[in-house]
């Protein structure tokens, strides 16, 4: 073989080395910068979640209106009945559990108002509102009903469905609205103060 000849094939082979030294590594990088992004992307949901639920309990309490983006990349947001909200996705999370917790709420025990939607719990004790997370990755928003101890009387917030309860992937404007003082009886309470705020996301 000449030099010339040498010099070329040496070139190829080591370039062929590069490129495989190249894509081998790219292979094994390649899930942990998806996971990496996915544990980004969680985090801003879980701010997002905190926000509209801000929002949502100065709607209540202010008796106005609010609106305010959310910006779904991978899952689902939608508002069920009547006391909860949920952003449901399957992300691939390193050491997702399948238990639900909850990361925003008092009394943070299985037997409390944030974790068992059936129970009424009590002001002071349990929180009006609650953020709960499980596996990879359900958030839910939560509003109990909580009986005063002192007064007798129960206390939530309830959601009233306007004309769009639920999107999926892209760019949302999540419009609030307070609408009235529900007073119906629930549970076992005989009386009742509901603030009920309309939502609406487009």
């Amino acid at each position: 073989m000449k030099r010339g000849q040498a010099q070329i094939v040496g070139f190829t082979i080591l370039t062929l080395i590069m490129l495989s030294v190249t894509a081998i590594v790219f292979i094994w990088a390649n899930p942990l910068i998806e996971r990496s992004n996915n544990v980004n992307e969680v985090t801003r949901i879980e701010g997002n979640m905190y926000l509209l639920d801000a929002a949502i309990r100065e709607v209540a309490t202010q008796k106005t209106q609010r609106s305010l983006s959310f910006d779904i990349d991978n899952g689902y947001l939608f508002a069920y009945n009547r006391s909860a909200i949920s952003f449901t996705s399957n992300f691939d999370l390193p050491g997702a559990s399948g238990t639900e917790i909850v990361i925003k709420g008092l009394n943070r025990t299985t037997g409390g108002a944030c974790l068992n939607e059936s129970r009424v719990g009590v002001v002071g004790v349990d929180s009006p509102n609650c953020v709960t997370k499980q596996g990879a990755v359900v958030y839910k928003i939560f509003y109990p009903l909580l009986n005063d101890t002192v007064t007798n009387e129960c206390v939530a917030i309830r959601i009233e469905f306007g004309n769009n309860v639920g999107v999926g992937k892209g760019d949302h404007d999540i419009l609030l609205t307070y609408d009235h003082l529900n007073t119906t009886a629930e549970a076992s309470c005989p009386t009742v103060k509901k603030p009920t705020v309309k939502i609406d996301i487009s």
